[in-house]
């Protein structure tokens, strides 16, 4: 009986200092990490490293557009170039953007030489992007598109 009424004495309880010890390192943690996030880049002293010939970053050009207009003429942007005069400014084109496209366009009665003769030009000048603008045909409903 003695027994019985000594363990109905005792309550449980709960000890808090551990959960105090371990909000209070919560709360100095989340202190210290809010004034970290509060720091300005100019408080560091950073020395950005330097480069001779940067150019900015832009983006990809445009297509060009080479429309045969005759055997060995060809119309760029409104300037009619033969095809030396071609190989040259298809050169510079892709030394200013390596990836340069171009979309041949003609008319569908010229000779399959004439559009050879292009694209042979466009590979020797080192274009590897070049498509070819068709239309659908007649009853058809698909758009007017590049393709390869």
């Amino acid at each position: 009986m003695l027994w019985e009424r000594h363990v109905s004495e005792e309550l449980p309880h709960i000890n808090l200092i551990p959960m105090v010890d371990v909000v209070l390192c919560l709360l100095i943690f989340f202190m210290a990490a809010t004034r970290l996030y509060d720091w300005d880049e100019n408080q560091f002293s950073v020395s950005v490293p330097e480069v001779s010939d940067a150019r900015p970053l832009t983006a990809a050009p445009r297509e060009l557009s080479l429309v045969i207009l005759a055997p060995g003429q060809v119309d760029v942007g409104g300037a009619t170039l033969d095809l030396e005069a071609l190989v040259g400014f298809l050169k510079a084109a892709r030394a200013r953007f390596a990836d340069q496209g171009v979309v041949v366009r003609g008319d569908a009665s010229l000779a399959y030489q004439d559009l050879a003769d292009v694209l042979s030009t466009c590979e020797t000048a080192g274009i590897r992007d070049v498509r070819l603008a068709v239309r659908p045909r007649e009853g058809s409903s698909s758009p007017l598109v590049p393709t390869r």
